[in-house]
């Protein structure tokens, strides 16, 4: 199974998912400043404000500060999962080179035993 992924585009992505993610964190500000004026302004009206907090505690304060944590988490772990997978592209065009450098050099290298690695010259 071969997996390609196009890191310029992903990170392109992920900083346009980054900028919409801090305008979401002005909306949730600006959600829970107008529930809280909200709940002020019923202040005094039997039932309505007590509803009115009940519905800011229930819903406006942790539904949208779940979304945003979960959707920062995916932000983060794709970054994290892009960064893994430069690693291991690096790592596996280093292999290639250590590789064709032995190769090219004539000796080749043993089984380690005991920690230890012998080389030996192609003769």
């Amino acid at each position: 199974m071969a997996i390609d992924i196009h890191v310029a585009e992903v990170q392109s992505l992920l900083g346009d998912t980054g900028a919409e993610l801090e305008n979401l964190e002005t909306e949730r500000t600006r959600l829970s400043e107008a529930a809280s004026r909200l709940q002020e302004a019923l202040t005094g009206c039997a039932g309505l404000d007590t509803g009115i907090a009940r519905v800011h505690e229930d819903i406006f304060r942790p539904d949208p500060t779940d979304i945003m944590i979960r959707c920062n988490n995916a932000v983060q772990g794709t970054g994290q999962a892009v960064s893994a997978y430069l690693a291991g592209d690096d790592e596996m065009v280093q292999n290639i080179q250590n590789a064709q450098a032995a190769a090219a050099s004539g000796e080749y290298h043993t089984q380690t035993q005991y920690g230890l690695r012998h080389s030996q010259a192609v003769s």
